[in-house]
């Protein structure tokens, strides 16, 4: 092309006309078959090529990438997966232990690879040797690509390119992360699920950062990408105000998870209630009956196909919450803003009257009219409580403790909503519905069971939500319009904190100096940038001291500040 790339696709082996067995992205890993090894050192070994190899891909080839870097080809010089799995396993097949059903055999079925679904059924226990060769969890150590992830809150494999991003980095320090309030579907849109986020949802030009990402990496460009915060998130909230000062807007760091953020507890009670005070007498437990052939719905959530509806933040109040199997704990009105930002847990004390069943979590945002928006959810086979590798069956009618991984999110609770937490055994069709009878894994097992499930509070028995709490008086966010010409630019400081961001988004390519004012108006620092296409972010204040400052932007026609606080 005019920037003097050459553009190579690679064909998963056995689809759109390429040779071989297709067998469901198990091909490019590490094992006997290596394709994306192997196809990246066959493109280092051609004449037009000068030994710097970069990637790109969404979805399956995001796949591919993560795969790609195991393998450790010598020439893998830098890779972009987006919305792509580290772990074929633990973020695409058997989530939480459980068959992930509907995207599974629909996207086999579609590529015509179900004979594969059989093979599968024969590996619903993780194996190291069968699903290690596509399992990056298992070898980061081997891995030495810098990698620009990029996923969304609602996308199938959220929590796996988190987990790379933060696993590489801690080791590699050369990867960046990106994660805006999207869908598989709805990538860089606003209209996601039943909500609409404001036009802040739009990442500006995703393309413009990943030409970035492949300049500075191939040719060596000095852009200053690798200057910018390593993270870039957005942080969700209520969509029905048009007021962005504590959510609905980006928010930058270097590290993954926010060193700021800190657990919570919110403890289940039998009433209903979902309270930061534990159980501090015996409440009587919770039951309901999980009957497999009359399964929970799947309403929204990550999924991608398979399931109708539509995916992302959908209101479950109808559809899931009126059930008699579903068990609804809800905190009173907020009195004030609750910022969760990162992982999920759950730490459940519960009985089956059978030798397996599952736990389906929800986590949702009530809005004051009584929706009840889907902002993460989990599942966890209970046989698979101990671990992944082995079978545990339970003891009928025996309380145990499952600790169940709700995955990640980043969303305000605003003042008058309410959080809330559901507790069901079936989220059918994401999931395969567990028949119970704790045999074999068998797809659509005509064997079914009633199991009649308990929920447990009490002092011994806490069940409760270990929510990661993020103080908004951290975000710290000042909004300054300036104009340029005839068009818009926004400028943004982000504080307090250790270091300063900055934020501005333009309609065009310029040169600009930023400049750290103290309240003195002494300057602390400065720094020439070039701003391109969409958001450009920038760091400064890593040696000033704590105190209050301007950041000032300072072009060929137009000034314009911000103040911000930086704290030590």
């Amino acid at each position: 092309d005019r920037r003097g790339y050459i553009y190579v696709g690679q064909n998963v082996r056995g689809t759109h006309g390429s040779e071989g067995l297709a067998q469901f992205l198990l091909t490019d890993g590490w094992g006997e078959e290596r394709d994306g090894y192997d196809c990246i050192e066959w493109i280092a070994a051609q004449s037009w090529c000068d030994g710097h190899i970069g990637t790109r891909g969404f979805s399956a080839p995001g796949c591919t990438q993560y795969m790609g870097s195991g393998a450790h080809p010598p020439h893998f010089s830098c890779a972009i997966p987006q919305a792509g799995n580290p772990s074929h396993y633990h973020h695409l097949h058997f989530q939480g232990g459980e068959f992930r059903k509907a995207f599974v055999e629909t996207w086999a079925q579609g590529q015509g690879q179900a004979h594969m679904l059989d093979t599968f059924e024969l590996h619903a226990v993780y194996d190291s040797v069968w699903w290690g060769r596509v399992d990056l969890t298992s070898r980061w150590d081997s891995v030495q690509v810098p990698m620009l992830h990029n996923t969304g809150w609602f996308d199938l494999f959220t929590d796996g390119q988190i987990e790379a991003f933060a696993e590489l980095n801690r080791r590699l320090g050369n990867q960046k992360l990106v994660v805006g309030p999207w869908t598989h579907h709805t990538w860089n849109q606003r209209e996601v699920g039943d909500l609409v986020f404001p036009s802040s949802a739009r990442f500006g030009s995703l393309n413009s950062w990943f030409t970035r990402w492949h300049d500075y990496w191939l040719k060596g460009d000095s852009n200053g990408i690798m200057q910018e915060p390593a993270v870039s998130f957005y942080l969700m909230g209520d969509c029905d105000t048009q007021d962005t000062s504590l959510f609905n807007h980006w928010i930058f760091s270097d590290t993954w998870p926010l060193p700021e953020v800190e657990y919570r507890s919110l403890y289940l009670h039998s009433d209903g209630r979902l309270d930061t005070l534990p159980p501090n007498t015996f409440e009587m437990p919770d039951t309901f009956v999980y009957d497999p052939n009359d399964p929970c719905p799947t309403i929204g959530g990550r999924e991608f196909t398979g399931v109708p509806g539509g995916y992302g933040p959908k209101d479950q109040a109808l559809q899931v919450e009126s059930r008699e199997d579903v068990l609804v704990y809800t905190t009173d009105v907020l009195l004030e803003p609750v910022a969760v930002v990162g992982k999920v847990l759950l730490k459940l004390f519960a009985s089956s009257d059978r030798y397996d069943t599952d736990w389906a979590i929800r986590l949702c945002d009530v809005y004051p009219d009584g929706r009840s928006i889907l902002m993460t959810d989990n599942i966890l086979k209970a046989r698979h409580r101990h671990g992944w590798d082995r079978e545990d069956s339970l003891v009928p009618n025996q309380p145990d403790t499952f600790n169940i991984d709700v995955w990640s999110t980043a969303n305000v609770f605003n003042t008058g909503h309410r959080i809330r937490v559901s507790i069901t055994s079936s989220n059918f069709p994401r999931f395969e519905n567990n028949p119970n009878n704790g045999g074999r894994f068998r797809r659509n097992d005509p064997n079914k069971l009633v199991a009649t499930n308990v929920v447990y509070f009490s002092p011994g028995t806490p069940t409760h939500l270990e929510l990661p709490l993020y103080p908004l008086g951290g975000v710290g966010v000042e909004n300054g319009e300036l104009r340029m010409s005839n068009e818009r630019l926004r400028m943004c400081a982000f504080g307090p904190g250790p270091v300063i961001r900055v934020e501005l988004v333009s309609d065009r390519s310029c040169e600009c100096r930023l400049e750290l004012v103290d309240a003195a108006g002494r300057i602390a620092e400065t720094r020439h940038v070039r701003l391109l296409p969409g958001p450009c972010r920038f760091t400064l204040g890593r040696e000033a001291r704590a105190g209050t400052y301007f950041v000032r932007a300072v072009a060929d026609n137009w000034t314009g500040a911000v103040k911000t606080v930086k704290v030590d």
